[in-house]
């Protein structure tokens, strides 16, 4: 008779696709917004692991702008940098094989990977929260939680689409240990969320619950999707309220043990988070009350960020100066990082970032209008592919993050959505063994390039 550990060891075994794109998020969650040794790394080892795989299902289409908007991103790198390298691609290429290895995983594998991926949303915000809470009682300084992300406004949207994905977990269940701890999640998730201050996230959570409500009354009417939305604003609500309440404590009181009483709340909410629920769904009225409540919340905030209304002044005008290079080079754009350059040079308006807060422009402005347009066909196709409302509301959060800031360059979080919002397998195209290895083969050697070339560049 196997053994415990020899029997955990199969089991890793039979579901080791899921736990290489597992470790691949959990590796990119670290690194920000790149790193050319990690991404290629992990590139040529997801390569290697397709190499082995008899077949694939993918959308065609959305692997094909993916891999379009990679070629036009090299070639920009190369026009202004004489390699492939000193660009994106160096480390977005990851995002190819890991839609490739997607494409394999059965249903079960899938159901698993995204419990897995939120799960490890939830540890991000426990140790977000706990983090907060040290740096305000121990050292007696409070900031805006950055956690493993390095970025308040990516830790803010990565816990978002972890937030979305959960309602996605708990409208499809599955089998498993993790089913029971699910619910405890949510309040912890949002309570994180409220940490980071990220007016940009929460503003895409917005978007993605109403895309849910739109969905819900599409299928059901106003009865039944009015109280469903009214559910999701108010647990949310609830859920960054306690976390504002633990960012007020530690940040503008003289006290700031104050914070352990929410932080105990919110221990508690997630203990009985389930009858929680079932009290919400009991009494009809409290979660339109709560709703209400959520827009004072909304309120707080940017009462709490004065300058967020400056910040998103700011946002816009850097838009505008970046629609002004788009016709320097518009095939290939001025080149990947250039825009910051160019900016240095202007004796217009300096802005202390190097991307432009609108994804489609800053792509536009460096890699070229056929970038650009390869990305947004991404985008459209993946929201018209994924059937889920879960799914949609996701990529609806993600995209509209985008319009206002950068997280798609943030290679965690594109990872965590492709993880968690993708299903290439679903109605995919059927690759063969023999096109499989020369995708497989082709990326491998890229990713190969890339660290080679950094190895003696650096």
């Amino acid at each position: 008779m196997k053994g415990s550990l020899e029997r955990k060891l199969d089991g890793l075994t039979d579901y080791y696709l899921v736990v290489c794109l597992f470790l691949s998020l959990f590796t990119m969650t670290w690194v920000g917004v790149g790193n050319i040794v990690v991404a290629s790394l992990l590139g040529i080892l997801l390569c290697i692991i397709g190499l082995m795989q008899q077949f694939a299902r993918v959308d065609i289409w959305a692997f094909a702008f993916l891999a379009g908007y990679q070629l036009m991103s090299m070639a920009s790198s190369f026009a202004a940098h004489g390699n492939i390298v000193d660009g994106y691609a160096s480390t977005q290429m990851v995002y190819l094989p890991i839609y490739l290895i997607m494409g394999c995983l059965s249903v079960k594998e899938t159901k698993l990977l995204r419990r897995l991926c939120v799960l490890w949303t939830a540890v991000t915000a426990a140790a977000g929260c706990l983090q907060f809470v040290y740096s305000t009682v121990i050292l007696g300084r409070a900031w805006r939680l950055s956690g493993f992300l390095g970025n308040p406004n990516a830790m803010g949207i990565f816990l978002v689409l972890g937030w979305i994905a959960l309602l996605q977990c708990r409208q499809d269940p599955a089998e498993g240990k993790l089913e029971k701890y699910l619910p405890a999640l949510e309040p912890v998730l949002l309570a994180a969320l409220a940490l980071t201050l990220s007016i940009g996230s929460f503003l895409a959570m917005a978007a993605g619950i109403f895309v849910l409500f739109l969905l819900e009354r599409k299928n059901t009417d106003w009865k039944g999707a009015f109280p469903y939305a009214c559910g999701l604003l108010s647990k949310a609500s609830l859920g960054i309220g306690t976390g504002l309440l633990l960012y007020l404590a530690g940040a503008r009181t003289d006290e700031p043990l104050v914070g352990i009483i929410p932080l105990l709340y919110i221990a508690a909410v997630a203990v009985y988070s389930e009858k929680f629920e079932a009290f919400l769904k009991a009494y009809p009225l409290i979660p339109i009350g709560v709703s209400v409540m959520g827009v004072l919340v909304a309120g707080g905030v940017v009462i709490v960020r004065p300058s967020s209304a400056a910040t998103f002044v700011e946002r816009l005008a850097m838009m505008r100066n970046g629609l002004g290079y788009i016709g320097v080079n518009p095939l290939l754009g001025v080149g990947p990082y250039q825009w910051r350059m160019l900016n240095l040079q202007d004796s217009d308006t300096y802005f202390n970032t190097w991307h432009i807060h609108n994804i489609l422009i800053h792509v536009a402005v460096e890699m070229g209008l056929v970038a650009a347009a390869f990305l947004l066909a991404v985008a459209v196709r993946s929201l018209k592919k994924e059937k889920k409302a879960a799914q949609k509301a996701e990529l609806a959060a993600f995209f509209f993050h985008n319009m206002i800031d950068t997280g798609f360059f943030y290679l965690g979080i594109t990872s965590l959505l492709m993880l968690t919002a993708c299903e290439p397998g679903i109605k995919g195209r059927k690759l063969s063994g023999s096109a499989l290895r020369w995708l497989f083969g082709a990326l491998a050697v890229i990713h190969i390039y890339d660290l080679i070339k950094w190895f003696f560049n650096g």
